[in-house]
C-alpha cells in the first residue's frame, strides 16, 4: 500500500455478535487458519447467516436469515481429498451445502448427504481487503450470492451465480463467539 493511502475501516456488528473493525481482522486473519469450527456463514451485503431453517431433509433449500448462533446456522468447513476445497456442512443436520449437477444461474444450493462429488466441494477465495470470501461451487464455478431481495423478514436463499465479487457475494466466515475464524 502506497505510504499516501489510508486503510478504509469498516466496523462489522451483529446481533448477538460481538462487533470487531477490520483492523481486528486483519490482524487476526492468519489465526483463521488454526480454528476449527464450527462458524456462521454471514452475508456481507446483508449481515444475515445461511441458515438450515430447521430443515433436516435431503434436498432442503437453507436461507438466509438474520444471525444468532444457534446450532442451525453453524456451518463445518470440512477439507476433502482435493486441495483448496471444502465440504460445507450444517451442525444441525449433518447434511452438506450442494449446489448441484446443473450450471443453471440462479439456482439454488441444497443441502444433502454428504458423497465428495464436485458439486458439494467448494473454494473459498479471500476478498482484496481480506476480511470476506467468496464461495465457489468446484463442479459450475459459480458463487454464493445473496440475492437483492434478501432482507431480515423474507427467508430468501442464496443462490448460485456468475463471479463479480459484489458485496452480495462476499461472506464473512466468523466463530459464534464474534471474531473471524
Amino acid at each position: 500500500m502506497p505510504e499516501t493511502a489510508h486503510p478504509v475501516k469498516i466496523r462489522i456488528g451483529f446481533p448477538q455478535i460481538i462487533s470487531v473493525e477490520t483492523d481486528d481482522i486483519v490482524g487476526l486473519f492468519q489465526q483463521r487458519r488454526k480454528s476449527r469450527g464450527p462458524f456462521l456463514i454471514i452475508s456481507r451485503h446483508y449481515g444475515l447467516a445461511l441458515d438450515t431453517a430447521f430443515h433436516q431433509e435431503e434436498g432442503a433449500v437453507p436461507i438466509l436469515w438474520p444471525s444468532h448462533a444457534q446450532p442451525h446456522q453453524l456451518w463445518y468447513f470440512q477439507r476433502t481429498e482435493h486441495r483448496g476445497q471444502y465440504l460445507i456442512v450444517s451442525v444441525a443436520n449433518g447434511l452438506a451445502l450442494d449446489a448441484g449437477v446443473s450450471s443453471e444461474l440462479s439456482r439454488q444450493p441444497v443441502m444433502w448427504p454428504r458423497h465428495r462429488e464436485s458439486h458439494q466441494r467448494w473454494r473459498l477465495h479471500p476478498t482484496e481487503d481480506a476480511v470476506a470470501f467468496i464461495i465457489e461451487s468446484v463442479r459450475t464455478g459459480h458463487v454464493l450470492d445473496a440475492p437483492w431481495e434478501a432482507g431480515p423478514e423474507t427467508r430468501t436463499p442464496p443462490t448460485l451465480w456468475e463471479k463479480h465479487g459484489g458485496w452480495n457475494q462476499q461472506f464473512l466466515i466468523v466463530t459464534p463467539s464474534g471474531g473471524p475464524a
